[in-house]
């Protein structure tokens, strides 16, 4: 029930343009790294394979705290709607001047009708989603208000019965080298 008001609290608070962020710098590879490592333990216990293969350096302006939730619920999201024997990767990457984090799982998938309206508080599509599987169907609708509050973007792609990619765009604290992609 706390969390539940916590939740309903952040949100109403983004709403009204009264979201706490705290900005510092923060390298966002040690973040991932660290969410990597619990999504391991997550993972094997639901029979679901994670893996971390790229990475880049990137630091960005933001609030660890509110970024390590985001990170978190979108690896959280991703092993529970994947079954076991499935997968779910992880990427950091800095293109075109943005840190951009990948979350993708061959999870069940989301119709194309569907896909903004995840980001909506209290939504849930089907019974694989149910409130048994728990939470409310509020955590993406927080991730996407941590995702603007930084100026950044949250977005999904996905087909159902295959999977999804959740990228998460942030603009980075320092200049990308001319060199980036």
């Amino acid at each position: 029930m706390a969390d539940l008001v916590e939740s309903l609290l952040t949100l109403a608070r983004a709403d009204e343009g009264r979201f706490d962020i705290h900005r510092e710098p923060v390298a966002l590879k040690p973040l991932v790294q660290d969410i990597y490592e619990t999504a391991l333990i997550l993972g094997e216990g639901a029979g679901v394979a994670v893996n971390f293969p790229f990475t880049a350096d990137v630091t960005i302006m933001g609030d660890p705290t509110r970024l390590r939730q985001l990170f978190l619920n979108l690896v959280t999201n991703a092993i529970k709607y994947t079954p076991a024997g499935g997968k779910v990767e992880l990427s950091l990457a800095r293109e075109k001047g943005a840190a951009v984090l990948a979350v993708e799982d061959s999870g069940i998938g989301i119709e194309s009708a569907d896909l903004e309206r995840i980001f909506e508080p209290f939504v849930r599509l089907d019974e694989a989603r149910s409130r048994a599987t728990g939470g409310a169907g509020l955590g993406l609708a927080i991730a996407r208000s941590v995702a603007t509050a930084h100026g950044g973007t949250l977005t999904v792609q996905s087909t159902p019965k295959t999977g999804s990619r959740f990228v998460l765009r942030l603009p980075p604290a320092v200049d990308t080298p001319a060199g980036d992609s």
